[in-house]
């Protein structure tokens, strides 16, 4: 059975330790975090979470809430279910 273009970034994205941690990061949050708060607790660089959040919000896990001078990211409950299987492997 051969898998969605979909599942399989979702698979390879998720598998590696940054993009799980940013995932656990914005899900702490409950939204009121921003790429650059996130760069400093995830210790990655700035244009890297930039990079994960845009792939991140292509797939449906993430959305934006923009305020006055920032973005506000947000687990979609999409997000929110695939964080939660991941926390329990």
């Amino acid at each position: 059975m051969a898998e969605s273009d979909s599942k399989k970034t979702i698979r390879n994205l998720l598998l590696h330790d940054k993009p799980f941690m940013l995932l656990q990061t914005i899900s702490n949050n409950d939204g009121r975090i921003y790429s650059a708060m996130m760069s400093k607790k995830i210790d990655c660089s700035y244009a890297y979470i930039v990079k994960l959040i845009k792939v991140m919000n292509k797939l449906g896990l993430t959305t934006f809430e923009e305020t006055k001078h920032k973005k506000m990211i947000r687990l979609t409950p999409k997000g929110k279910k695939i964080f939660k299987l991941l926390s329990e492997v």
